[in-house]
């Protein structure tokens, strides 16, 4: 392992296995490139050989031969970037079938969602535990609590790659941060995807990065790609199974409905956005009129690494209505919701909706993240909290007040 390795809060949950995982010899880690699932895995299963398919040579033997292949690895074994060989589940399933393997012995990483998830809902169902790597979060990259704004935005323009963790010097970044994009477009979009036409997937992907935050317009997303609608549709899938973006469906009691309406598109890393976006500083990423995407961007990932990176489940969704009410972020876990807002600048009460008259039974008080937060979360309204970002109480197993569960009115 590397002198300076950065703890990630997985490392506990993958030690000494979590209960979530007891059931499962197979764990499958995916994540997009570059976020430390293969340290993470030598870091916390010393005892396991490690098989890397990013080398062609032996890419080509496990196509080549699955069979002989599996022979030559006895449990505990690791396998790294599995879409390369999915021909490998196979005997992996018969492995795992044929002997009473403790939890975790097969353990596989994976960068394509949409290439593994299929061999493994044919033959690992029941088997595999299926948990999220993603880039270093607020908690990992151990900021001091109540940062200023621009310091607030310097991390976040440094991105979650545990690589630039700490640079500073915008000319390196730039550098990993371009190559990155080439190894994206070329090894795991166009050579698994078969995508011809690159120029015009890159310009797509740049496009999306200035809309984070925003709802999905397909036909004026197509149009300023010079795609069509159904083409960007397509190509937006393809980013969110590559783990570049996360696509957010409106919240609707009736969870059937939930598909029915456009989604909003976040990138997974808003360092990455604001560098495809243009904007290369803390201080014009924040002020420039991406400045508020960009945070709400970076609020949503770090509260998916908060559970993802624990392996606990959690579903993210946005409500709005008709007449331009919205809350940016209802978190579910554990049978209840927690309302998120997210404000750069100040809140005014005037704003956020009145809960208890949308609320469901589940749902608790709401909080407002914003880098105007004083020192301790203060209350807004009697429904809505003030906080800063690193104060987001997300722990819903328990209502978090006694007066948290808030009875729906009618209006």
């Amino acid at each position: 392992m590397p002198e300076n390795w950065i703890f990630r809060t997985f490392e506990p949950v993958l030690t000494a296995p979590a209960a979530q995982l007891q059931l499962f010899p197979v764990w499958l880690l995916l994540g997009p490139r570059q976020v430390g699932k293969s340290s993470l895995l030598k870091k916390c299963s010393p005892a396991h050989s490690h098989v890397d398919l990013d080398d062609l040579a032996v890419r080509e033997r496990a196509n080549r031969d699955p069979l002989l292949f599996m022979r030559d690895l006895q449990p505990p074994f690791t396998i790294d970037e599995i879409q390369y060989a999915p021909q490998l589940l196979s005997p992996i399933k018969q492995l795992a079938d044929s002997a009473n393997l403790p939890p975790g012995s097969i353990r596989l990483t994976g960068s394509q969602n949409f290439q593994v998830m299929e061999g493994i809902t044919e033959t690992l169902a029941g088997r595999v535990a299926i948990l999220n790597l993603f880039g270093l979060s607020d908690e990992e990259k151990r900021l001091p609590r109540h940062l200023a704004p621009r310091q607030y935005f310097q991390s976040l323009i440094e991105t979650g790659f545990p690589k630039l963790h700490g640079v500073s010097d915008g000319a390196t970044r730039d550098l990993y941060l371009s190559s990155y994009l080439q190894t994206y477009i070329e090894r795991d979009i166009r050579e698994l995807s078969r995508i011809g036409k690159r120029r015009e997937f890159e310009t797509f992907v740049r496009i999306c990065a200035l809309r984070t935050g925003q709802v999905v317009n397909y036909h004026d997303l197509g149009r300023d790609a010079s795609v069509s609608p159904t083409t960007a549709k397509e190509w937006l899938s393809l980013l969110e199974d590559g783990f570049l973006i996360k696509l957010l469906s409106p919240y609707f009691t009736n969870r059937t409905r939930r598909m029915t309406k456009n989604p909003k598109l976040y990138f997974l890393d808003a360092g990455l956005a604001a560098w495809l976006g243009g904007w290369r500083g803390a201080e014009e990423a924040m002020l420039g009129p991406m400045g508020g995407a960009l945070f709400e961007t970076h609020v949503l990932t770090n509260i998916l690494k908060q559970f993802r990176h624990r392996a606990r489940e959690v579903e993210i969704h946005f409500w709005r209505t008709r007449d331009g009410q919205e809350i940016d972020f209802l978190v579910e876990s554990a049978g209840r919701v927690r309302p998120v807002e997210v404000k750069l600048g100040s809140a005014h009460h005037a704003s956020l909706p009145r809960l208890d008259r949308i609320a469901g039974p589940n749902w608790t008080t709401g909080q407002v993240v914003s880098l105007t937060a004083e020192v301790e979360p203060a209350r807004i309204t009697d429904q809505w909290t003030l906080c800063a970002p690193e104060d987001l109480d997300l722990d819903l197993g328990e209502p978090h007040r006694a007066d948290s569960d808030l009875k729906r009115k009618e209006p």
